[in-house]
């Protein structure tokens, strides 16, 4: 008897922890979104032609997992008990690690040296940048480009126990900088200043550095380029648990506590020319009637806390998020003098993807050229960033390339006239031998382009066999 009652209890109790959640929603539903998620709105029956929505109970389903009552109360429970308890996380994009530090999910195969980018997307990396910094040069146009290391590669020490064994001693970042000795990009190296701080310079819970560290990054940054610059060296500082970090948000989004952060003694001369809330906008635009230059720099998370600094620095600055980056279009309407690339180490590999919108350098047609017939692609399309170029992408075979082959590009323009262009080397998720060039859509036909592509690889010239494509216009 005894037995039977406790299983009725034990039963009721199960039923009425899964009822509240739901039963709640109509008195306390959860309308804050959770960490980096974005939060949905309750769906209609109709669609906006008058039909039925047959993705109703999907969206409704979806509606429900953000917004049952007292969400953010039971994720943080569940966190802390895992957490705590057994030393896990219950998010698939944070690692609990040692002391209380968490760690973001996308850089543990980089941390682990496993599934790197190859040595041609290596290349294509850098050679993307080189020939991004040579089309600023010829417009006098200043180039830098960084990388903001993941938390993992500085402080590894607090990972955790379980991923104590690597599969290699590489990483993105290791490769990338030791592919740099006969490059001439300007890069800047953060990751070796950083590391020669006693100090840690990133947040326990946060994937970011925090503001000591963004002020070191900002002043090796200005160094590099040789601008005189306020170091803020005599500034005062002051330590608060005033920081809420990024990664302790999705984790624990009732029970985060706030860690330390540098506050700086910084007069502001700077003021926003768009109307910003926050330095997490996508497009901020800066003046300084006390400063001298131009900045035009493309960022990611980790620029929130350099803008200050830089916005302080510039007469006028513009700080995008977007990606692929707009350049000749953006930097042209700035007028800018000077353009600095900021990057995580996690997303190293974006400008072998998708380089940046300026137009392809046109050179001589290479001569000696020795044809083959095989297999290739290409596509042919109005770009959608900027409407000015015709983005012609494809593939080619890896056989016929080395690590370092450059691609150059044969179009017939409306006039008929063989032209040569140089090409991105790019990657996409099935390989690394890929192009795209940007080509002054004034320079083609409006419907199709006969296409080849030179493969060059040192001193040889291997030409592909014309193929005609028609061109896609942009969708709106």
């Amino acid at each position: 008897m005894k037995k039977k009652v406790f299983s009725v209890i034990f039963t009721a109790a199960c039923l009425l922890c899964c009822v509240i959640p739901f039963a709640g929603m109509a008195v306390a539903p959860s309308n804050e979104a959770v960490g980096n998620e974005q939060q949905t709105t309750l769906p209609s029956l109709n669609t906006e032609d008058g039909g039925f929505n047959e993705k109703y109970l999907q969206q409704l389903g979806d509606y429900f997992s953000t917004h049952y009552a007292f969400r953010p109360q039971i994720i943080s429970a569940d966190a802390e008990i895992q957490s705590k308890a057994f030393g896990t996380s219950n998010l698939d994009s944070v690692i609990v690690g040692k002391n209380n530090w968490l760690y973001y999910s996308s850089t543990l195969d980089n941390y682990l040296g496993r599934n790197l980018m190859s040595q041609r997307a290596i290349f294509n990396t850098i050679n993307n940048l080189e020939i991004t910094q040579e089309y600023l040069n010829e417009n006098n146009v200043k180039f830098l480009f960084t990388v903001a290391p993941n938390k993992n590669t500085l402080y590894p020490e607090n990972m955790p126990y379980y991923y104590g064994k690597k599969e290699s001693t590489e990483s993105n970042l290791k490769n990338f900088t030791s592919s740099l000795k006969d490059s001439k990009l300007n890069y800047c190296d953060l990751l070796t200043v950083l590391e020669s701080y006693d100090e840690v310079l990133y947040h326990e819970q946060d994937s970011h550095w925090n503001n000591k560290g963004a002020l070191i990054a900002y002043n090796e940054i200005l160094d590099k380029l040789g601008k005189t610059h306020e170091n803020y060296e005599n500034a005062n500082a002051s330590r608060a648990k005033s920081f809420y970090g990024d990664l302790g948000k999705m984790l624990y989004p009732s029970t985060q506590q706030p860690e330390y952060n540098y506050e700086y003694d910084i007069n502001q001369t700077y003021s926003y020319v768009t109307p910003t809330k926050s330095v997490e906008e996508a497009l901020i635009t800066t003046q300084n009637d006390q400063a001298s230059g131009s900045l035009y720099m493309y960022r990611d998370s980790f620029g929130n806390a350099l803008l200050p600094y830089f916005a302080n620095a510039y007469n006028s600055a513009y700080f995008r998020k977007a990606f692929p980056v707009n350049l000749a279009l953006e930097v042209g309407f700035q007028q800018s003098d000077t353009v600095i690339f900021e990057i995580a180490e996690r997303n190293l590999i974006w400008f072998a993807q998708s380089p940046p919108v300026i137009p392809a350098k046109e050179l001589s047609v290479p001569a000696n050229q020795k044809t083959f017939d095989n297999e290739w692609d290409v596509k042919a399309e109005i770009s959608q960033v900027n409407m000015q170029y015709v983005s012609v992408t494809g593939s080619v075979y890896s056989s016929l390339c080395s690590d370092n082959s450059e691609l150059i590009l044969l179009v017939n323009d409306k006039d008929g006239k063989s032209r040569a262009f140089e090409a991105f080397t790019t990657s996409s998720d099935s390989s690394d031998y890929c192009y795209q060039a940007y080509i002054p859509a004034e320079y083609l036909s409006t419907d199709s382009v006969d296409v080849s592509v030179i493969i060059k690889n040192g001193d040889e010239y291997l030409l592909t066999e014309s193929q005609k494509t028609d061109i896609q216009q942009a969708e709106i």
